[in-house]
């Protein structure tokens, strides 16, 4: 599969101009803050609309001004890991993960099988009936993603996933992410302040600097990641 971003939004103090593309591979976002870092997974998401440019995958149109398309979140098939994970306090475990299946309209017998597939793979199993209050930072971050997956998404946006975990925590679930991100074989894209993290978890990196992708002469762009 291939993502190709190109477009323009006019932010509180700078023009935005965001062009790359990426395949089947996670590539890093990287940049100080304020930057347009989350603006630009925003839109890719449709959850923010550009002022012009297209979002292209494979070659379907998410979002296109000259055409004047821009389909809604829930039809462009993105799944989307928030800073703060974005789970629902009033469901369990169980329920979170399901609820983006209830969205696909899977059978119930399907969306029991799925949502029992994901916690057995992100080992969340014994907590399926507690609420996010009961749960760790590490636990609400495994719920996230198996919620995130449990839907197959055609691309997956990863905004600052580790940034409110303690060190030997983030090297534990950083490791799990690089392996399902094997797996995965699809676009992904990948927003931290870290480079060690971006070369541990990416195959190539941007940096953007008030809203604008910088050239990258970093050596590591021409290996593949680093084994963790």
């Amino acid at each position: 599969m291939n993502l190709e971003v190109k477009i323009q939004k006019r932010l509180k103090e700078f023009q935005l101009e965001a062009s790359f593309s990426v395949g089947n591979e996670c590539v890093g976002l990287m940049g100080p803050s304020g930057s347009g870092k989350s603006m630009t997974l925003k839109c890719i998401a449709g959850i923010e609309q550009p002022d012009s440019g297209e979002i292209i995958l494979n070659k379907n149109p998410l979002f296109d001004s000259s055409k004047k398309i821009d389909l809604p979140p829930q039809k462009r098939k993105i799944g989307y890991l928030f800073q703060g994970y974005a789970l629902f306090p009033n469901m369990t475990v169980e329920e979170n993960i399901q609820c983006g299946l209830k969205a696909k309209k899977l059978a119930k017998l399907d969306r029991a099988r799925r949502t029992e597939e994901m916690m057995e793979k992100f080992r969340i199993k014994e907590l399926a009936k507690r609420y996010p209050r009961q749960l760790s930072g590490g636990q609400k971050q495994r719920t996230a993603l198996a919620r995130l997956m449990a839907y197959g998404p055609d691309v997956i946006l990863l905004d600052e996933p580790f940034s409110a975990l303690d060190e030997a925590l983030r090297d534990e679930l950083q490791q799990e992410l690089f392996h399902m991100l094997a797996e995965y074989q699809k676009p992904s894209i990948l927003v931290s302040h870290d480079l060690r993290e971006i070369r541990r978890l990416c195959k190539k990196h941007y940096t953007i600097k008030e809203g604008r992708i910088q050239p990258n002469t970093d050596s590591a762009q021409k290996k593949a990641r680093l084994p963790l």
